[in-house]
Order: structure tokens, then C-alpha cells, then sequence
């Protein structure tokens, strides 16, 4: 896992807590001789500030739509890529229906 890039390790549809252990595994905050049984608690329980952060995360890579998430809680890597063109005020702009298209031409 480690030589892979993040698209490729969340590229399936992924359990919100797999999902934060694989992006910790990912960046190096989570030991690398830790398996997921070992920290799936972390993800459940309130009170791990690493597990908190790694949730953060992903629902920021969600926002800026890198990840997609569906109902069930699951995440996956975003087939069609964020627009770094794109400003949070456009996203949200294109998800109530005001604008259509994509980047700062279509918002203006």
C-alpha cells in the first residue's frame, strides 16, 4: 500500500473507518505495523484526536471534491477529479442549481 498513491488506494468504494485508516496509513500518521483490527476502535469510539483528524479529512476531501460519499458512509476517490478552479462558493452555487458548468466563467 505504501508505494501506491492515494486514487488507487480508495479507488472502490470504501467503510468510512477503512477509509480513514488507509488515509492515515497514507500519510504516515498511523503506525505501519498496525493492522486495521488492531485500530478499527479509534474510528468507533469518541476521544482519538488522530482519528478525529483523519475523519476531517476525508469530509474535507469530500467539500473540495476529491472524494465522493455516499448514504451509507462509504468514500471513494472521485473518477472525474476536483476543478482546482472551482471556489467553495461555486461548488455550492453548482450543488443548489444556481450555476451550471464548471470554474470561475461559469459562476460569473
Amino acid at each position: 500500500m505504501e508505494s501506491a498513491e492515494l486514487r488507487e488506494i480508495l479507488a472502490d468504494w470504501t467503510d468510512f473507518d477503512v477509509a480513514a485508516y488507509r488515509l492515515g496509513k497514507f500519510i504516515g500518521v498511523l503506525p505501519a505495523d498496525r493492522s486495521f483490527l488492531s485500530l478499527k476502535g479509534i474510528f468507533w469510539i469518541e476521544g482519538y484526536p488522530v482519528a478525529k483528524m483523519l475523519d476531517e479529512m476525508l469530509e474535507s476531501m469530500v467539500a473540495a471534491e476529491v472524494l465522493l460519499k455516499d448514504d451509507d458512509l462509504r468514500y471513494r476517490w472521485n473518477p472525474d477529479g476536483p476543478d482546482p478552479d472551482l471556489s467553495l462558493e461555486d461548488i455550492e452555487a453548482i450543488e443548489a442549481g444556481r450555476i451550471g458548468g464548471a470554474g470561475p466563467e461559469a459562476a460569473g
